[in-house]
């Protein structure tokens, strides 16, 4: 995949009704420029895939994408063998994804495992519930001397530092909050534009007061744009905060695990992923 390829590959996202923005799919070539790749034939894009990698501890596949006229035709497990076959030449032991349920089976005859679900939620443009946060519970914009912490926080429920992308998804977001506004920060949280609908995530924050204080924030930057969350659903608070809101299901996601030694992950810690294309 090269930078000309990108409006061939976003038009493709939006054949098939994802939100990335064409920001996204920049960063995505920016993290990874030789780990991205393309499917072409008679001088057109037909499929896309993505990968990421997170130091040599774990490695993310994104943007699996097959055009609607081009599927069943062996493309997509062409794409998945190509950017397999380029994360394991750079050692990485350790490939995740998140799974919709059309790739759920071409992912399995690839040697996937599921480890847990999540559930793509969405709040209605029209629905302006709020959570009436008291003053001390309120939280604050991120400033630069609360990477740190946000860097530690993250890491310990992701599994793995992921520090560069954090920094550029917070360069292209709507606001990005850490909570409590005074003291040690426990958890912090974004509101991203999307193609479709804003986006609620990444999210992460070992406090239920403080998840549901960033979430009332975050919403409140919102405004009356509907929002998607892709709600983990080992996280019993997040699901129920998401209910409180307004938050509708729209479709299932399954965390899936290509390797001998899985990076431990903790979803009860993260209310919000980053986006299924990252993690």
């Amino acid at each position: 995949m090269t930078e000309g390829d990108l409006p061939a590959a976003d038009e493709l996202r939006r054949l098939s009704g994802w939100n990335q923005t064409i920001e996204d799919w920049r960063r995505l070539l920016w993290l990874e420029p030789r780990g991205c790749f393309v499917a072409v034939q008679n001088g057109n894009v037909v499929g896309t895939v993505t990968t990421t990698t997170y130091g040599q501890a774990l490695a993310w596949i994104g943007m699996m994408l097959v055009h609607p006229e081009h599927q069943r035709r062996g493309i997509g497990t062409y794409l998945m063998r190509q950017a397999l076959e380029y994360l394991q030449g750079h050692g990485l032991k350790c490939v995740k994804l998140d799974a919709t349920p059309a790739g759920r089976p071409l992912y399995e005859k690839l040697g996937f495992v599921s480890q847990w679900t999540l559930t793509r939620c969405r709040r209605l443009a029209e629905d302006e519930t709020q959570y009436p946060a008291s003053a001390a519970s309120k939280p604050r914009d991120l400033a630069d001397a609360d990477w740190d912490a946000v860097d530690e926080i993250d890491a310990t429920a992701f599994g793995a530092s992921r520090a560069c992308l954090l920094r550029s998804l917070a360069h292209d977001s709507r606001a990005v909050l850490v909570w409590p506004a005074q003291g040690r920060v426990v958890g912090w949280g974004m509101l991203r534009p999307g193609a479709n609908d804003d986006y609620l995530g990444p999210l992460v924050c070992s406090s239920a007061e403080g998840s549901l204080s960033l979430v009332a924030a975050l919403l409140g930057k919102a405004g009356r744009d509907a929002v998607i969350w892709d709600v983990p659903d080992q996280n019993e608070s997040a699901k129920t905060t998401a209910q409180r809101f307004g938050f509708v299901p729209l479709r299932p996601l399954t965390r899936m695990c290509l390797g001998p030694n899985p990076v431990a992950d903790n979803p009860q810690a993260q209310f919000a992923i980053a986006d299924p294309a990252v993690g």
